[in-house]
């Protein structure tokens, strides 16, 4: 049996239709599940070797899904010329999801890495990692406040970025009410996701996501404002 480079101990087996149709979980909806076989291809051949790599495209079952899957597998078939049957060995083929968002110009060159703690939190939202979505928001939280507020204070840098989220709303978004407000909606409810004993059960992680997308709309309201009295106040 010839060495599999891309997964040296994965198992081989002597029917190419057990291996396509065995059963299997969704990398779109995460559900076990028989998929149904489309078609097969052939993506690579080695004469030489006598080693074929195909992939089988199949379809998931749910009918809430129905999202294509592709199966990628090794036929060795250098023992059919002694009456041996061919063996087959899935390879690793990996699936990644694209996450895209919609935030405002001036909040991605506000606070990068309150987009990226963003994008990656929406990424393990869409592979159901429920425990560390609320973790996630609450760290992209914390970027976006403080670099907005960092925007009109950069001598006070070293002791805003030292300060607890909660002190910086306190103390630095005291002149625009319903800001503040938002601010700490948004901190308690993600904080409350990060311990180890829920306080505000009543709430949930949609209810966070509604109050930080008013806050990203209401900070990049206020930047645009302090665009427009530059422009009118020079």
């Amino acid at each position: 049996m010839k060495y599999n480079i891309f997964q040296e101990n994965a198992k081989s087996i002597t029917d190419e239709k057990t291996l396509i149709n065995s059963p299997m979980t969704c990398p779109h909806c995460f559900r076990q599940m028989k998929p149904d076989h489309i078609e097969t291809v052939i993506v690579h051949y080695e004469q030489r070797s006598r080693l074929t790599r195909k992939v089988a495209i199949l379809k998931c079952t749910y009918s809430d899904c129905l999202k294509p899957i592709m199966r990628y597998y090794e036929e060795d078939s250098a023992g059919i010329v002694g009456g041996l049957p061919a063996d087959y060995r899935e390879l690793p083929l990996s699936y990644s999801k694209e996450v895209k968002t919609d935030l405002p110009k001036n909040i991605q060159e506000l606070s990068p890495d309150f987009v990226n703690n963003y994008k990656e939190t929406l990424l393990a939202k869409e592979y159901c990692l429920n425990e560390l979505i609320g973790m996630g928001y609450r760290k992209s939280i914390e970027f976006l406040i403080k670099d907005f507020v960092l925007k009109t204070n950069q001598a006070e840098n070293l002791k805003i970025n030292q300060m607890s989220l909660k002190t910086v709303i306190d103390n630095y978004l005291t002149a625009n009410e319903k800001l503040q407000t938002l601010g700490l909606a948004c901190a308690y409810l993600g904080n409350d996701f990060t311990h180890y004993e829920r306080r505000n059960l009543d709430k949930d992680i949609e209810d966070l996501e509604r109050f930080l997308r008013l806050l990203v709309s209401y900070i990049s309201n206020e930047l645009i404002f302090a665009e427009a009295d530059i422009f009118v106040n020079p």
